[in-house]
């Protein structure tokens, strides 16, 4: 359970990427090119609308971090093909706190949220007016965000769940990284802020 939480972040990079592709799996195995007059997905989410526990999701002091959390429950050592946040994730301070599933990328005197766990209940985000707890439905994501809400299925902790990402702007101007969602049978899982490689 500890090394697939520690591996999570790099799943989710590696699925990020893969949503970029222009080849989707289809039923049975076989791919099929995309067709090139598919319209394109203008869905995103302007970050400023984003909570997380009625916060916006910023930089903190570790500090900071500990006065709000108190100290993690778990502490890791990870390195990452594709870097993080903070800019030097496989520095010789980098570390992932584990709050649960929740997990912060820390670095120095350094701390962002990477990902939060919903069901839980502790932790529990909204954009605009879609929340996003452990009674979010992909039919309620579906509703806000109709084109993004086409999960690729995924393996997680060895079993199989859904996954789902929209874009992030900052102020109008777009963001190299997105909201991913993650679902099992059909209600969300965990929030994971994602970028590519």
């Amino acid at each position: 359970m500890k090394h697939l939480c520690q591996t999570a972040p790099l799943l989710f990079c590696l699925v990020a990427c893969q949503n970029n592709s222009t080849t989707p799996a289809l039923p049975g195995g076989s791919a099929q090119k995309a067709a090139t007059s598919a319209p394109a997905n203008t869905e995103f989410i302007e970050l400023n609308t984003l909570t997380v526990n009625g916060n916006h999701k910023e930089l903190l002091t570790v500090q900071q971090l500990e006065s709000q959390l108190g100290r993690p429950d778990s502490i890791s050592k990870t390195t990452f093909e594709c870097g993080g946040e903070l800019g030097t994730v496989n520095g010789p301070d980098s570390r992932l706190w584990f709050y649960g599933r929740t997990t912060y990328e820390v670095n120095e005197n350094q701390a962002t949220m990477s990902g939060f766990d919903v069901t839980s209940g502790k932790f529990q985000g909204k954009v605009g007016k879609l929340n996003l707890n452990k009674n979010t439905t992909l039919g309620d994501v579906r509703r806000f965000y109709p084109m993004s809400a086409k999960p690729d299925t995924v393996l997680y902790e060895g079993r199989s769940a859904e996954i789902m990402s929209v874009p992030l702007h900052d102020k109008g101007i777009e963001l190299d990284a997105s909201l991913n969602l993650l679902f099992r049978n059909g209600r969300l899982l965990e929030v994971l802020f994602g970028s590519p490689c």
